[in-house]
């Protein structure tokens, strides 16, 4: 996507007023939100309540000392559906995808993430919220997310921006193991050994994922499983991967 392309596709992330014309510094003129661009990473951030803003907060601090992702293939997958589309990483991270796709747009609420991905030489890097994204209905072709919906404060919202803004939704999603007490049995393990989990953790289910995709007008024509295995790298050191039972889900839809 060029310069001018991403700039005329910008709107109000609050109000959704598109912007006919942005500068480095602006205002909406119909609800007065205010955005710049700074340091090359365009600041269009709304995040409306304390929830939203305390898990921003929370990975502020998490992307201080994160770093990388997992190398199991599924990122260089994923940026090889986004090359040659006009196409949006929600929750960008570090902008690995962006690394392997050059012209994908990076999308981050922890500003200490998007400037590692700036130091990467990832150059369309915008710092929004994944439930009020800055941009109108349509801009894109193709919008990612790996394995992010579950640490978002509202993931219906989230997914149904995904779709206002794109045709086509890729997502991987984590899932808790298909083990009786599975969710009791997380917060026992990862007290008892230590492990701090992202601020927000709520691994999905199945048909509740269809549900959000239903709700947001987008019609599922693939679901799958991703194959990183659980206890990932044994960050839980006494309990071995499973790596005959993938951690999350993989889903392709499109808009209706």
């Amino acid at each position: 996507m060029s310069r001018i392309d991403f700039e005329t596709s910008l709107c109000c992330p609050r109000c959704k007023n598109p912007f006919t014309k942005v500068s480095d510094k602006g205002i909406c003129k119909k609800c007065g939100f205010k955005y710049q661009k700074k340091d090359g990473i365009w600041d269009f951030l709304y995040l409306p309540n304390k929830k939203f803003k305390k898990s921003q907060q929370g990975y502020e601090t998490l992307h201080k000392d994160i770093s990388g992702g997992p190398g199991d293939g599924s990122y260089e997958i994923l940026a090889s559906i986004a090359r040659g589309n006009r196409s949006v990483d929600i929750a960008c991270g570090e902008g690995i995808i962006e690394k392997l796709a050059k012209d994908t747009i990076g999308i981050d609420f922890s500003l200490n993430a998007l400037k590692k991905a700036k130091k990467f030489g990832i150059k369309n890097l915008v710092l929004a919220d994944a439930s009020y994204l800055p941009f109108k209905e349509n801009t894109f072709d193709l919008a990612i997310s790996a394995g992010s919906l579950e640490h978002f404060p509202d993931p219906q919202k989230a997914l149904s921006e995904m779709v206002r803004i794109s045709k086509i939704q890729v997502i991987t999603v984590h899932k808790h193991p298909p083990i009786p007490f599975a969710k009791i049995l997380r917060k026992f393990y990862n007290l008892v050994s230590g492990i701090k989990d992202q601020p927000i953790e709520e691994p999905q289910s199945a048909k509740k994922i269809d549900k959000m995709f239903i709700n947001a007008n987008s019609h599922v024509v693939f679901k799958g499983v991703w194959t990183l295995p659980f206890n990932y790298g044994r960050i839980i050191k006494f309990l071995p991967e499973i790596k005959q039972i993938p951690s999350c889900y993989f889903y392709i839809a499109i808009k209706k």
